[in-house]
């Protein structure tokens, strides 16, 4: 699929010849499966293609004449996946997409032509084209916050709750995140440049922008996972806390029941004790055990130990 762009038109076409291109700009999306013809018929190297391919979430190389840029297209509704990828190819005056997903790139570039109207120019549809990708990142920032939210009201109010499926899901999806604008940012930078004068003023500063907007996003992250973080630790402090009641509560029993484990090691010698032979030994040993758990109990309910 070819957009031919002029006179502040477009127009989209199938196919497109050599010939038929004059000083009119175009842009053409292809499957991966038809990079190699289409960069033999365009005298595009498929190594620098291929090279692109293996590549994380955003990257930029810049060589003599042509730029070539990697983007992964995250998909901020199941924000661990993404729709694919996509290769773009730019020349001044031309570009090529050769991507996994051809049928949403399409789209992504029709919908841009059709919102620039007379405005419609290369640069601009790529320049929307990049804007589109962090267009609904608002949704994913939504969703952490207000799970942030109900995890630190849990924390709060005390709930009997296992946090940690919710944290460990938290930082995941925060540091792919953290990964995504990173790499984005580093592709901003280098595009800014404008080494091979592709970008015009006016494109230039709407990506300078972009930059700032997406830096904002990237410190939104950072907070978000500082927030993660803080949660994080007041589960662990609470479960330190109920814990240390536990332990509390362990011992307070341990040292009331103490002075009975001495009396039943005492008894237990096999010794003859002039105590065996006295009529009240038995109930006397009965009476100073529970006089001994009932001062126990009052001492540490005196101190407020438990």
């Amino acid at each position: 699929m070819f957009i031919t762009i002029g006179d502040g038109d477009y127009k989209i076409s199938p196919f497109l010849e050599k010939n038929q291109v004059k000083d009119a700009q175009f842009l053409s999306v292809s499957t991966y499966d038809e990079m190699e013809k289409r960069a033999n018929t365009w005298g595009i190297s498929t190594t620098i293609l291929e090279e692109a391919r293996r590549f994380g979430y955003a990257k930029y190389d810049s060589f003599e004449n042509f730029d070539c840029i990697s983007l992964e297209m995250p998909d901020f509704h199941r924000i661990m996946l993404s729709y694919g990828s996509v290769i773009i190819y730019m020349e001044k005056g031309r570009a090529f997409f050769f991507t996994s997903q051809k049928e949403r790139v399409i789209q992504l570039l029709e919908e841009s032509a059709k919102n620039l109207g007379e405005r419609v120019s290369l640069n601009r549809i790529i320049y929307l084209f990049f804007e589109a990708q962090t267009k609904e990142d608002y949704r994913v920032f939504d969703t952490i916050e207000k799970e942030i939210m109900d995890l630190e009201q849990v924390l709060i109010t005390s709930k009997k709750h296992n946090c940690v499926g919710e944290i460990i899901s938290l930082r995941k999806r925060l540091m792919f995140l953290k990964r995504y604008y990173e790499q984005f940012l580093n592709v901003l930078d280098i595009l800014e440049e404008n080494e091979n004068g592709i970008f015009d003023g006016k494109t230039l500063r709407s990506f300078k922008m972009l930059n700032r907007r997406t830096e904002r996003r990237f410190q939104n992250v950072l907070n978000l996972r500082d927030s993660v973080t803080q949660a994080r630790e007041s589960y662990e402090a609470e479960v330190d806390i109920s814990l240390n009641s536990t332990m509390k509560i362990f011992t307070v029993v341990t040292t009331i029941f103490l002075p009975l484990t001495l009396i039943v090691g005492w008894y237990g010698m096999n010794f003859n004790m002039p105590e065996y032979g006295w009529k009240y030994g038995y109930l006397t040993v009965i009476l100073v055990s529970i006089l001994f758990i009932v001062a126990g109990i009052y001492f540490f309910k005196k101190h407020k130990w438990f």
